[in-house]
């Protein structure tokens, strides 16, 4: 039923974000000769269309054939001079031409003279630095290598295996234009909107995550082995591991700047079991380590065995509005939001024990439901136009309303005790990310996230072992106080990697 409503839950979130086949998603520019770009066809749309053949001129009307060999990214003009996509042919050498792919060009920037490729403006020439990078290159083109500085011996053609400056590529550049700043293993940014000073958006994340779980208990020692100075066995000896879960996040332009977000992290599942082994002389905590009453419950203490077993999982949903920032040179990306958010959190804890006389099976259900306002932000460093560095951070206050039922069997009788109760709570997640777009509409993400929540009731901190020393046993757990205690705290983290797609 919890999985059921679960996925419910996203497949109506998904079709009230992702409604319209034609995603509006308007950029608006905020530097100088930034470019304002439109609303975009849908992918199926321009597929079907077959515009993406061949290059269009603004008037709509197929461009030059390109000859056999000829590099379709970089075109020449009338002059021999290199064209960035979207440059009409017969432009002005000096004047002012056209922006294409959010990059706004001008006497200046990135434009050489009649014969000269093109430079572009975030990468140095080769000679600048070194003052020998254009006399190596022989005239072919040395402002696009980017060799010849770092050595200051002026070798940078050397440095591309012989194929010239405009052969140039690798883990750091490509194409014409070698140079961290223009992307890795590719000349020009893939980015439809807007090149670097595009807000950073994706209408769909998922990633994979890989958190291990923290239980922030009060320890209690479960077994003691002849008597209450001699513990072996209590609450802090469970050891959980990494474990699967997923995180995906649903996106929709909202106003010019910001976009509303939907997300859903959890469907991890932590347990561990751990156990005391005995010949006769384990003693439990009902009866104070076999003190009141003295040797203890038949079923609970004088035993061979004794088991402990804890398990956890959450959930959270969450809606915020998220605003965007960009910098003046646009390397620096940062945004701001503010939503509400839900989580749950069920922690089971069991005792099973095996005394003189029988035994006890003691199960503690532990719930959370917290509702609250939260708070987040995060920046961003686009180290090239394709691979993005980030850090985030969110905090929020719930009201968390904690409930816990117990049942106690043994000797064919069952007591159930069952209460709740109200407090504040706190949600805490951080983490950092590297993006890496690989083709124009996805992108390739991973990093390392935590997730704490302080203020929530854990199993194994509401445990009563209470019996007053009455006997027999179901006398002494019959009419006692259900307990309750909800001042632990969770802990998740781990590695995350997924995928984020644009359409």
């Amino acid at each position: 039923m919890r999985a059921t409503t679960l996925w419910t839950a996203l497949t109506l979130s998904t079709v009230l974000f992702a409604g319209q086949a034609n995603a509006a998603k308007t950029t608006y520019a905020n530097q100088t000769g930034q470019k304002t770009i439109g609303q975009e066809t849908s992918a199926v749309t321009h597929i079907a269309s077959g515009d993406w053949r061949v290059e269009r001129h603004p008037e709509g009307q197929p461009g030059p054939q390109m000859q056999p060999g000829m590099n379709p990214y970089v075109a020449m003009d009338p002059y021999g001079q290199m064209m960035m996509p979207g440059m009409a042919a017969g432009y002005a050498p000096n004047g002012v031409s056209p922006a294409a792919y959010g990059m706004p060009m001008g006497p200046g920037y990135g434009m050489a003279g009649p014969g000269q490729p093109m430079m572009d403006p975030n990468v140095m020439p080769a000679g600048h630095l070194g003052g020998h990078g254009c006399q190596s290159c022989g005239g072919a083109g040395c402002q696009s290598c980017r060799g010849g500085h770092l050595g200051g011996l002026g070798n940078g053609c050397s440095a591309c295996g012989g194929a010239g400056c405009g052969g140039c590529c690798g883990l750091t550049g490509g194409g014409v234009y070698c140079g961290f700043s223009r992307g890795i293993g590719n000349a020009w940014d893939l980015s439809a909107f807007g090149g670097r000073c595009a807000p950073r958006w994706a209408d769909v994340v998922v990633d994979a995550t890989f958190f291990i779980y923290e239980p922030g208990n009060n320890n209690i020692v479960l077994a003691s082995q002849g008597g209450a100075n001699n513990p072996v066995l209590d609450t802090d000896d469970v050891d959980f591991t990494n474990q699967g879960g997923v995180r995906m996040s649903l996106n929709r332009a909202f106003t010019p700047g910001g976009n509303l977000e939907f997300s859903y992290m959890g469907m991890g599942n932590w347990a561990s079991q751990q156990g005391a082994y005995g010949n006769g002389n384990l003693f439990s905590p009902f009866s104070d380590f076999g003190t009141d009453p003295v040797g203890g419950y038949a079923e609970t203490d004088g035993g061979d065995l004794m088991l402990y077993s804890s398990s956890n999982r959450f959930d959270s949903f969450e809606l915020n509005y998220r605003r965007f920032f960009t910098s003046a040179n646009c390397w620096w990306q940062s945004s701001w939001w503010v939503g509400i958010r839900y989580v749950r959190v069920d922690d089971d804890a069991v005792l099973n024990t095996q005394g003189s006389g029988g035994t006890l099976e003691y199960i503690v259900d532990a719930d959370n439901d917290l509702f609250g306002v939260q708070w987040g932000t995060d920046s961003a460093l686009k180290l090239t136009t394709r691979w993005t560095l980030s850090l985030f951070g969110e905090i929020g206050v719930y009201g968390n309303r904690a409930t816990q039922e117990s049942n106690i069997n043994f000797g064919g009788i069952n007591i159930q005790e069952t209460t709740a109760q109200r407090r504040a709570s706190m949600v805490l997640e951080a983490g950092f990310l590297s993006t890496f777009r690989i083709v124009p509409r996805g992108t390739l993400r991973a990093g390392y996230q935590i997730v704490y929540i302080d203020g929530v009731a854990l199993g194994s901190d509401s445990f009563n072992f209470q019996t007053g020393g009455a006997v027999p046993l179901n006398t002494a757990l019959a009419g006692r106080a259900a307990n309750i205690n909800d001042n632990g705290n969770a802990l998740y983290h781990g590695p995350t990697v997924g995928f984020e797609y644009t359409w």
